[in-house]
């Protein structure tokens, strides 16, 4: 395909049509579900109902409008007006702006929104259309990690945490900061977000914070309340190598594959190096894995991959069972634990959206916020992932948003008769 003919092609797109068809193909309830959010608001001083506050955002977020007052600049248009009222089925005369958004963000219940991020998971399980990225036939691949969202030098709400730092003229200051723990569904190049649990003060006493792995214990009974069927295989950086998250993961029934560094967990890691100089069970090159090590009363499996070229090695702790004909696989499988960085937090920093920017101070809107990109990052990897034309043009992901934004703001389009999209994922 030549310039030209890519420039006809793009023409023709209308990726906002895509996007809603989506939406309304895969998640038809979603906009009724943002209706359904309990409101708080007194009623005689209602403007915008609440799908109009929450489509909103999430059209910002899905064009790639990473500011709350970008938000309130860009959408004001005729166009805009006009589309998102079709999309939300009412008349309207104006958009609600970023201040009255926040001030709804502040009172809405975080948990109702994971409620819609569940929906949204489940549709999508249901419809098995995810079936091809099961591992071993059987599992979901779930990869945990957390990442920092928010940092500042002012106390900007009473649940951050905080750190004494120095900066590098010797001078001492407290960091504030927000952060977040991820479950994520990894299929192919895609990441979707299954849970996500705030490692948070609850008090103003710092002296003992909330921690990474207290929030992973919180987490897991989130998806096993909300998945209690869904077979999955926990996937998690040397951190977690410890009993009690074994522990856990065994209660619930699910499989785990966990780096394993030296002294991360130190009888472990020694027994099997002794082992593996004159037992190793593998027949493969660079690989060696010994099954059933006793580790605090557990029966596990260790397998090691080393990358003499780049003097490296990869290290896992599992419960899958390990053979020659699938150690290399098992590695893979531990090792695809960096995409939840990769394609889910990277993406969500410095890609499409900006988790770290702060849109408001709120404890409670940072979180609505948070699980708002969550919605909308699901959404444009389906769209980016699924939808042949655009992998047809190969477009970047900032050409995808800025074509969005242009038909959105700039182009009346009729959003009520849209046929249905299929989607194709290699």
């Amino acid at each position: 395909m030549n310039r030209k003919e890519r420039r006809s092609k793009k023409k023709e797109l209308n990726i906002l049509k895509d996007v809603i068809s989506i939406i309304n193909q895969y998640f038809p309830e979603l906009i009724n579900k943002f209706d359904n959010l309990t409101d708080t608001r007194h009623q005689s001083y209602i403007t915008y109902k609440m799908k109009v506050i929450f489509i909103v955002r999430l059209l910002a977020l899905i064009c790639e409008i990473k500011t709350m007052h970008g938000l309130t600049r860009e959408l004001d248009t005729d166009e805009a007006i006009k589309n998102i009222a079709q999309i939300c089925g009412l008349e309207l005369d104006e958009i609600p702006h970023c201040d009255t958004i926040n001030d709804v963000f502040e009172n809405t219940n975080p948990e109702e929104i994971e409620q819609i991020i569940k929906y949204m998971i489940t549709r999508l399980i249901r419809s098995k259309m995810l079936n091809k990225y099961k591992i071993r036939d059987r599992y979901f691949h779930v990869a945990v990690d957390g990442s920092g969202l928010a940092t500042s030098r002012k106390k900007y709400n009473n649940k951050c945490l905080v750190k004494n730092k120095t900066d590098e003229k010797g001078n001492e200051y407290k960091e504030y900061s927000t952060y977040v723990l991820e479950a994520k569904l990894i299929l192919g190049d895609m990441v979707f977000s299954i849970g996500s649990e705030f490692v948070e003060n609850e008090t103003e006493n710092v002296s003992k914070q909330d921690c990474e792995i207290n929030a992973f214990k919180r987490l897991a009974k989130k998806i096993k309340k909300e998945y209690p069927r869904l077979k999955i295989i926990i996937g998690a950086d040397a951190l977690y190598a410890k009993k009690s998250i074994i522990d856990i993961c065994k209660a619930n029934g699910w499989k785990y594959i966990i780096r394993l560094k030296e002294g991360a967990v130190p009888t472990l890691y020694e027994e099997f190096e002794k082992l593996a100089k004159n037992e190793n069970e593998s027949t493969k090159e660079n690989y060696e894995f010994i099954t059933k090590l006793e580790y605090q009363e557990n029966k596990v499996n260790v397998a090691r991959y080393k990358d003499f070229k780049k003097n490296t090695e990869f290290v896992y702790v599992t419960d899958l069972p390990i053979s020659n004909k699938n150690v290399e696989a098992t590695i893979n499988l531990g090792r695809r634990r960096w995409k939840i960085e990769n394609e889910g937090f990277n993406a969500q920093k410095n890609g499409t959206f900006d988790i770290g920017h702060l849109c408001s101070r709120d404890a409670t809107a940072i979180k609505v916020h948070y699980l708002m990109v969550q919605i909308a990052h699901i959404i444009r990897q389906l769209l980016e992932n699924g939808v042949k034309e655009i992998k047809d043009l190969k477009l970047k992901l900032k050409e995808i948003s800025q074509t969005i934004k242009t038909m959105l703001i700039s182009t009346i389009s009729n959003l009520t008769e849209l046929r249905k999209r299929q989607l194709r994922f290699e």
